[in-house]
Order: C-alpha cells, then sequence, then structure tokens
C-alpha cells in the first residue's frame, strides 16, 4: 500500500538504443504506472548540480525503476497529453532503509 493514494496512470518510455544511421535514439518497449503527479514550480539540481525549473513532480510507490533517460507520457483529467523528461529522481527511505516512494522531478 502506497503513502499517498496513486490514482493517476503515466506511461514510461526507456530508451531502446541509439540508430547510427540517424544520430537519434531509438525509443524501446513503453509501460505504464500507478503514480501521483503534482504540478508545481519548484528549483531543483540536476544531475550536474545546476539549478533548473522543475514544473511538476511524479509519485510513484517503493522503488521505481525510472531513469533520467526515459520519457514520461501523462494524460491530465482533461484529455491533455504532455511528455515529460525527468530533470531528478530521488528515493525517500523509511528509518529502516525500505524505499518508501520514488519522487521524479520533472
Amino acid at each position: 500500500m502506497a503513502l499517498i493514494p496513486l490514482n493517476q496512470t503515466v506511461t514510461i518510455t526507456p530508451p531502446g538504443g541509439f540508430d547510427p544511421d540517424y544520430n537519434t535514439p531509438i525509443p524501446g518497449v513503453p509501460y505504464a504506472l500507478k503514480c501521483r503527479f503534482s504540478e508545481g514550480v519548484k528549483l531543483v539540481r540536476n544531475q550536474y548540480g545546476a539549478e533548473v525549473v522543475s514544473v511538476g513532480t511524479f509519485y510513484f510507490d517503493k522503488l521505481a525503476d525510472i531513469s533520467l533517460n526515459d520519457s514520461l507520457t501523462y494524460t491530465n483529467e482533461l484529455s491533455a497529453e504532455t511528455t515529460y523528461t525527468p530533470i531528478a529522481i530521488s528515493v525517500k527511505r523509511a528509518l529502516n532503509g525500505k524505499p518508501l516512494i520514488t519522487e521524479v522531478d520533472v
């Protein structure tokens, strides 16, 4: 059972490889995960330590298999579909070290 209600769904598309002919990434097999998306602007640090602006945060139960190279496609309640790229990923853990929730800033 999740700490917060996960009533929304996001489609995650991992990278599947790299096309050397066109110098572009090839998308992998997409899969869906239950989540909670919270819109809100905040300042976060990316993988290089630079401060960037995040427009929202995805919350996933326990330790979600998400990397910074994935793309997250979210459809809101108004059927507007938006694709995001993760900026920062953090895992919140309990005192015993078990993962409770994964936060993905986009």
